[in-house]
């Protein structure tokens, strides 16, 4: 008899053995939360031979809630063991020690279980912890003429409780990251969307026509513009909203960088490739495969280096730096230059076949200047935005301030009106409520138009303040082109209709 319990007793160990080896072979096979709350539970159960198992997941770093409960087993009082795991787990979560009790409806330590009307006696127990935290609550239960626990059961539990934490801990933190990433990608495509690209001048609309007519294919884009005018914002909005949105988006100053550094940017290197270079790094053309590279600058790059995108162009793959061996890749080039790359293949600065290459679809972003309609909006989106990051309440603007604003060349462009904004909201003093004209940096206040600003009156509103303004303009403008209308429509960033409709609403036909 005492050889039988022997073997026995090593059957049983050797079952034990398995089946935890079985486990961590299962949940270290995946990432997948779910999976690996089930395995933990199903080996659980059949070890000990409970009749019900549950894993509650503690609510971030608040000890004494849950976000997930799992239980394998079918129950008609399902309502009633919820209820009893989560008393069982708020007693673990209290005392941080494991628990087996074979009488539960008798223990002192809970009171409140024999009032559930469950016939339940047998409860086991443990937390399940890494790195000092509790991640959750493994519970097992039987009534006990089904089961009765022991100690080795206990454990058989605390092992599978120590097996799993830190495979658990890692499928969380994995899955909290995608969430994040999730969230990211959808602020990020929130960020460039046509929503927050502000203005309703005609020159833009202009632009939002061709956009939207371009950002669903892979065409090339070439974006030209002064600086500040926006360049990356629209490249980025092209990318974010059309089919490549998924795959990264790389951006790079051409003009920032040595051709040599750049070409290791643009196309990698292998390791030993020259001094410094202790180990192989792939390329911005590489890490865009799928996506979207933005060449801005492209104008000043070098006639090797515009020989070696011409290839990645017309061939789609690249070649390392010291490298012998070529890389298909397939990435959409959007670039930009501050300057006329027209004018710099006429000069023989700039390749031809690349620019021909390049301008597929050629997007012009309007100077401020030339949009002057759209300058309180940025201004007030601006306001809005730094109001916030701040934590300051400015309503809006005074009139002056609005004018000058307005009237001022602003040569930095759209970067230079956002600069004014957050340097005017950084200077107001707590409790303003509106921008005053001596928060202004002095190129603004000392800046002459040829144009005097508008007495406003005692207009109350945007509204009829900006009407003033965008009379007094269209008059100016008339005024310096001799009365050229298209002149004038151009120089006002206008069509010719639009030149003609404002001129009939403000009465300036003479």
């Amino acid at each position: 008899m005492d050889d039988q319990n022997k073997i026995e007793e090593l059957s049983r160990s050797l079952h034990e053995l398995q089946s935890l080896n079985r486990l961590a072979q299962a949940i270290s096979a995946t990432m997948d939360v779910d999976a690996i709350i089930g395995k933990i539970i199903t080996e659980a159960t059949e070890l000990t031979n409970a009749s019900q198992g549950s894993l509650l997941l503690t609510k971030d770093q608040m000890r004494a809630s849950f976000t997930t409960l799992v239980r394998i087993g079918t129950n008609r009082h399902e309502a009633l063991v919820q209820k009893m795991c989560m008393v069982v787990a708020g007693w673990i979560l209290k005392h941080n020690k494991p628990l087996l009790v074979n009488d539960v409806l008798a223990d002192d330590r809970f009171p409140s279980l024999g009032m559930l009307g469950y016939p339940l006696q047998s409860v086991l127990a443990t937390p399940i912890q890494a790195g000092g935290k509790i991640l959750g609550v493994l519970v097992l239960h039987s009534k006990l003429e089904e089961n009765s626990f022991k100690e080795t059961d206990l454990q058989l539990l605390n092992i599978i409780a120590s097996q799993s934490a830190h495979v658990l801990q890692n499928a969380e933190l994995l899955r909290q990251l995608e969430d994040e990433n999730r969230h990211l990608q959808q602020e990020v495509q929130r960020k460039y969307s046509f929503d927050e690209i502000i203005g309703s001048s005609p020159a833009m609309e202009g632009v939002f026509k061709l956009l939207d007519k371009i950002i669903p294919t892979d065409a090339r884009v070439l974006i030209q513009g002064e600086s500040g005018t926006g360049k990356e914002l629209i490249a980025r909005a092209i990318h974010y909203n059309g089919r490549r949105q998924k795959k990264r988006f790389v951006a790079i100053d051409c003009g920032a960088l040595p051709e040599n550094l750049l070409e290791s940017e643009l196309f990698g290197h292998v390791k030993g490739a020259f001094t410094g270079a202790t180990e192989s790094k792939k390329g911005l053309f590489y890490v865009a495969d799928g996506g979207t590279i933005f060449l801005d600058e492209i104008n000043n790059t070098s006639s090797a280096m515009q020989a070696k995108l011409l290839r990645v162009i017309q061939e789609g793959e690249i070649r390392p730096v010291g490298g012998t061996e070529t890389m298909k890749v397939n990435v959409r080039v959007v670039c930009a230059g501050s300057k006329d790359l027209n004018q710099a293949v006429k000069e023989g600065s700039f390749r031809e076949d690349l620019f021909f290459r390049l301008k597929v679809v050629t997007v012009k972003l309007p100077a401020l200047r030339e949009r002057r309609e759209d300058i309180p909006i940025l201004a007030n989106h601006f306001l809005t935005e730094y109001n916030k990051a701040l934590g300051k309440s400015l309503q809006g603007f005074s009139r002056e301030t609005l004018a000058r604003l307005t009237y001022y060349g602003w040569p930095g462009n759209v970067r230079e009106l956002e600069n004014v904004v957050e340097r005017c909201v950084t200077l107001a003093e707590p409790g303003a409520r509106s921008v005053e004209p001596d928060l202004l940096p002095d190129e603004i206040m000392l800046s002459e138009t040829g144009l005097q600003v508008p007495f406003l009156g005692d207009q109350t509103n945007l509204t009829q303040a900006v009407e003033q303004l965008e009379r007094a303009m269209v008059s100016d403008a008339l005024a310096k082109h001799t009365g050229n209308r298209t002149r004038a429509a151009q120089y006002l960033g206008l069509s010719r209709r639009g030149l003609l409709n404002k001129i009939e609403r403000y009465g300036l036909n003479s």
